[in-house]
């Protein structure tokens, strides 16, 4: 089914009989993600896969775990703190350096940011926004539809990645709690989410889902080169704590659980900024090409 024949059959289900606001909303959310079924599918496979290979290499790590200790402890303290390597052959430590301090975070940040650009900026590009506004459908609920199958779509592969590490751990006899696995990808969801949000205020401006995807990915690696390189470059010290990859990753949650305050500041902003995309939206413009 094309775009346009999956925005009319949903543009059916929204005139007659008018559903409720909620009912609306939860027809626009399910027809983004269906439209975006098969990047996720993709996207679960390849976090599944990656995080499958290097699980695999565990095992190699933790029979030379004296040897690579020496490696690492001759290693520039600033660059071992920049990625908790002195922590590198204990389990938590092996999948903090390996996959929730870079890997997993930027896979869930492309996710949240390819949603984001498909929320507002792909609709006007196509040339379904005009379709799609004209029908009996508040501004508000059109966003917040959006931004919920973005939610989604970042838990649905974050849910992926956490559920490969829990069958795979054991597997390699790799020691981590279920709790710790939980805590590590609620906070990179939430990571993942703000800079979604941070995606859906640049689509409700510029229309543009290139800018979206700069933007966001822009941002999601200033983020995360200011928190990783902070410890090794002193005028960066003051901004690391400005990061949201330090809001999501200081709290060391494979190992200490869930950081509440960190969690609650990261779904804050999340939020503010996607109050401002909904702001933005309301008020611009649409320019259907």
């Amino acid at each position: 089914m094309s775009t346009r024949e999956a925005l009319t059959s949903t543009a059916e289900q929204l005139v007659a009989p008018a559903p409720g606001p909620g009912r609306q909303a939860l027809l626009i959310a399910q027809r983004a993600l269906a439209e975006r079924s098969r990047s996720l599918v993709v996207w679960s496979v390849g976090v599944a896969a990656i995080t499958a290979v290097q699980l695999a290499v565990y095992p190699s790590i933790a029979t030379t775990a004296a040897g690579w200790q020496q490696m690492l402890d001759a290693w520039p303290e600033a660059f071992r703190a920049a990625f908790d390597l002195d922590a590198y052959t204990t389990g938590p430590g092996f999948l903090n350096a390996e996959l929730f301090s870079m890997i997993v975070p930027l896979v869930l940040v492309a996710v949240a940011l390819g949603s984001a650009a498909a929320a507002t900026a792909a609709e006007e590009e196509r040339g379904t926004a005009d379709l799609l506004l004209a029908l009996p459908v508040a501004r508000t609920t059109v966003l917040l539809a959006k931004a919920l199958a973005m939610v989604v779509s970042v838990v649905a592969v974050a849910a992926v990645a956490a559920v490969t590490v829990a069958v795979g751990a054991p597997l390699v006899d790799l020691d981590v709690s279920t709790a710790g696995i939980l805590a590590g990808c609620a906070m990179v969801t939430l990571l993942a989410l703000l800079v979604g949000a941070a995606g859906l205020v640049l689509g409700a401006l510029t229309g543009h889902r290139a800018a979206v995807l700069g933007g966001g990915i822009g941002l999601a690696l200033t983020a995360f080169l200011v928190d990783a390189l902070a410890p090794m470059a002193d005028w960066l010290e003051p901004w690391q704590d400005a990061s949201p990859f330090a809001w999501a990753l200081r709290s060391d949650p494979l190992t200490s659980g869930f950081a509440v305050l960190d969690a609650l500041l990261l779904a804050s902003v999340a939020l503010v900024l996607t109050g401002a995309a909904v702001a933005v939206y309301r008020r611009r413009d649409i320019d259907s090409r």
